[in-house]
């Protein structure tokens, strides 16, 4: 037997999924991007309107995608935080519309995937056919 002590396991930590809240208003349907958009950022007018404005800069910057490290010059020319862009990407992400890979922010089809297995779900339980 060795002397060596035996130490508990750490705990390994996987990068957390993100989430946000989205709103949803019933018989109040968005009838706009920019309304959309404020149905995720609904706390901040400011936030919504800037999150449009970058996901539809990581729009053009497809299929190769916006670096990540863009967001420097992103705040400087926006006159944003480093917190309100913290908060602007964590909505962008939480709610599907972009996502990171290889370093880079892409669009994502994770908002659509959230939508339409919500339909599904509800369909077979309510009878309502998915229009």
């Amino acid at each position: 037997m060795s002397d060596a002590k035996h130490l508990p396991r750490r705990a390994v930590r996987r990068p957390a999924k993100q989430k946000t809240t989205i709103l949803f208003k019933a018989g109040n349907l968005p009838s706009t991007p920019e309304e959309l958009f404020r149905r995720v950022f609904w706390k901040s007018d400011f936030l919504a309107g800037e999150a449009h404005n970058f996901w539809k800069e990581v729009k053009r910057a497809e299929p190769s995608g916006l670096p990540i490290q863009a967001w420097k010059d992103w705040i400087s020319k926006r006159g944003m935080s480093v917190g309100q862009f913290y908060n602007m990407i964590h909505g962008l992400v939480g709610a599907g519309f972009i996502e990171k890979r290889d370093s880079k922010w892409h669009m994502s089809g994770g908002f659509m995937h959230e939508l339409e297995q919500m339909m599904k779900v509800y369909s077979s339980e309510s009878g309502y056919e998915v229009r």
